[in-house]
């Protein structure tokens, strides 16, 4: 008899622990009771929900992932193959509200992130569809022989473009945190234009370096002349005819004796009328 109290006490905490909902870090609950839905979204914490539920909703970083995209670029080309990964957020404030607008759109976390928690993720099906929507927006501005070189602007395009989506119809509500090109092909008579193209770019890059090369040359000849023109003047200038007359005494003298310091030659040296230097043999 003395066990029935205990076992009572014991059933007791168990069904009491039962009614309790554990609300983790990074997540909000949203409470029903007989089917209504609370419009204060609950922290974490622990719940006692003998008398209501507690649906438990991340609040953390959700990504997914669109594949094999076939959208249409702005030459109108059809591309072969494009993977474009979203990461998005919940602003958990808005979670009640949406919970209440989008009750039939719910997928829990894992059938979404590989490895993912059973916590709900509210309105996916919306988020991923105007996600596909923008992709597919963005690529029609660009041109498929130069998408490829333009991952970066492509990814800000679609981010922006579901921003501007999602806060249409449920401003705040989300954030679209990043967009990443994971994939980018082009049909393969594409890809040979896109070589061709590159291939042409770097010879016009090559041939621009060569003119800008001769140029830099010929202007660099120019200077030269023009300080030696300048460098010659200058000496013609200073140049008097007594100086001129001293000049060219020493170059004869410098002459004379470059010749007559070899054997067998003879040196006559005159006045100023007569023939300055004649070699003799």
């Amino acid at each position: 008899m003395t066990r029935l109290p205990f076992l009572l006490g014991f059933l007791s905490i168990t069904a009491l622990l039962g009614a309790c909902s554990q609300i983790d870090t990074g997540n909000v609950g949203v409470e029903r009771t007989l089917g209504k839905v609370s419009q204060e979204a609950l922290p974490p914490g622990v719940y006692f929900t003998l008398f209501k539920t507690v649906d438990e909703f991340t609040a953390k970083e959700v990504s997914f992932s669109l594949m094999d995209l076939t959208p249409k670029s702005r030459d109108n080309l059809t591309m072969k193959d494009v993977d474009i990964d979203i990461y998005y957020k919940t602003t958990p404030t808005a979670i009640p509200a949406l919970y209440t607008k989008y009750q039939g759109d719910l997928v829990k976390h894992s059938q979404v992130v590989k490895d993912g928690t059973s916590d709900l993720v509210i309105a996916y099906s919306r988020v991923s569809r105007e996600a596909r929507e923008a992709v597919y927006k963005a690529m029609a501005q660009l041109d498929a022989t130069t998408m490829h070189t333009k991952r970066t602007e492509l990814a800000e395009m679609v981010r922006a473009g579901l921003q501007q989506e999602l806060d249409a119809n449920d401003k705040g509500a989300f954030t679209v945190t990043a967009v990443n090109v994971r994939n980018l092909l082009t049909d393969p008579a594409i890809e040979a234009a896109i070589r061709q193209r590159a291939e042409t770019d770097q010879a016009i890059e090559k041939k621009r370096k060569e003119v800008e090369l001769a140029r830099a040359e010929a202007e660099r000849l120019i200077v030269e002349a023009e300080g030696q023109a300048k460098a010659n003047k200058i000496i013609s200038d200073s140049l008097t005819p007594s100086l001129k007359e001293i000049k060219l005494a020493e170059l004869q003298r410098d002459a004379a004796v470059a010749i007559a310091g070899k054997a067998g030659n003879t040196v006559f040296l005159g006045n100023s009328s007569a023939q300055p230097l004649v070699p003799v043999r």
